[in-house]
């Protein structure tokens, strides 16, 4: 214990000269040095300097009383023991040299004390900070990390299909006009259901919708929209309840957007944005309630940082930036809003060896001007090793 130990030296240098005549006054802080960085201004500095200040008051003594740790700087720097610290050093019935063994035997006591009083507070300040490892990014869905092909319809005969000529109302299909198409309907089973229905553009003999009953059970639960022949969007409904969670749209033969109802709640919680043939952004509804918390954008298939709102209030306050280290995603750094004022106050900076991550610096702003005014620094087996405070108002007395 660096500190205990300085102290230790500081008050059996003070024990030696004081019993003969008072000690000097200590001389002034010197000032930080210009270029100085924050982690050369460390809060035991400017703990000590507020120390300083106090003890050279003219009420020290009494300001000392009931408090060990600056009652001991007082007498280190005074060579005198307060009085109601110490009656047997004041006892005029003593001579001086008992009166001196006495004050020496008070002075002992209390470096024992306060060497005591270091081990307890170095064993209750590391424990709560140490960090617990970074956590693991939520790996992605694979089969969604590439935009998929479009889905290509069966080459069916003609024959197969019962066509008739309908007409589509206005507004049926998006259409702004009202619409005659070709009506093929195919009924493999001969149930009086047809499990596909495709409809054709009689001048060009291109698709322009599909509906189909994929799992066989008499509902559609396939919508399929053409564009020049081409398909566009694509609407399904996976869980079989009758309403649509699924809708992807296509260009170039390639899925460019999803959205999907995960919960089947009625409400879309997740879109997919590819950009190429792969995912470039992730966006989430994680509590249902129709705003965006979670924002995830991806390269090279893989993470490269995440925007959330992990208290739900419409306000971003968690940004976390992503790494591959051996072929897998990992924590790099993380930003807090600890005051959910809409920015970031709490730097986080995570390394990774072995296979494990962990905390090894924390940056803090706790007074909100924008500048880093704490400073931790944490070792491999996440213990607290240094902290800088370059604001002596936030360094603890």
């Amino acid at each position: 214990m660096p500190a205990a130990r300085t102290l230790a030296a500081a008050l059996a240098l003070s024990l030696a000269g004081g019993c003969a005549a008072r000690a000097p006054a200590p001389a002034e802080p010197a000032a930080t040095p210009p270029g100085a960085t924050l982690l050369d201004q460390t809060a035991p500095a400017a703990a000590r300097a507020g120390e300083e200040g106090e003890a050279g008051a003219p009420d020290a003594p009494a300001q000392a009383a009931g408090r060990p740790g600056k009652l001991l700087i007082y007498s280190a720097i005074t060579g005198h023991v307060a009085l109601d610290e110490a009656d047997a050093a004041q006892d005029p019935t003593l001579s001086p040299a008992q009166r001196e063994v006495a004050r020496a035997a008070e002075i002992e006591n209390e470096i024992a004390g306060e060497l005591e009083r270091q081990e307890q507070i170095e064993s209750t300040e590391q424990a709560p900070t140490a960090p617990a490892p970074a956590p693991p990014p939520t790996p992605e869905d694979p089969a969604r990390l590439a935009a998929a092909a479009a889905p290509v319809d069966r080459e069916l005969p003609k024959e197969l299909f019962a066509e008739t000529t309908v007409t589509i109302a206005k507004g049926e299909w998006g259409n702004a006009n009202e619409l005659e198409v070709l009506r093929r309907a195919l009924d493999a089973d001969r149930n009086g259901s047809p499990e596909e229905i495709r409809y054709v553009d009689p001048r060009t003999g291109m698709l322009l919708r599909v509906e189909q009953d994929q799992d066989f059970d008499g509902a559609m639960d396939t919508w399929k929209t053409y564009s020049a022949g081409a398909l566009s969007v694509l609407v399904r409904d996976e869980s079989g309840d009758g309403r649509a969670d699924l809708w992807e749209r296509y260009q170039d033969g390639r899925l460019v957007q999803l959205a999907a109802d995960g919960d089947r709640d009625g409400v879309r919680d997740l879109f997919l944005r590819y950009q190429g043939a792969d995912l470039v952004e992730r966006l989430e509804d994680a509590n249902d309630d129709g705003a965006i918390d979670r924002i995830v954008s991806y390269q090279g298939r893989h993470r490269v940082k995440s925007d959330e709102d992990q208290n739900h209030n419409g306000k971003l306050d968690t940004w976390t930036t992503f790494a591959v280290v051996d072929g897998v995603e990992v924590v790099t750094r993380i930003a807090r809003d600890s005051r959910d004022e809409g920015r970031p106050d709490v730097f986080e900076t995570y390394e990774t060896h072995n296979g494990e991550t962990r905390l090894v610096r924390r940056e803090e702003d706790p007074n909100r001007d924008g500048k880093v005014d704490v400073v931790s620094v944490y070792d491999e087996r996440g213990r607290l090793v240094q902290r800088a405070i370059s604001d002596d108002a936030l360094a603890p007395l």
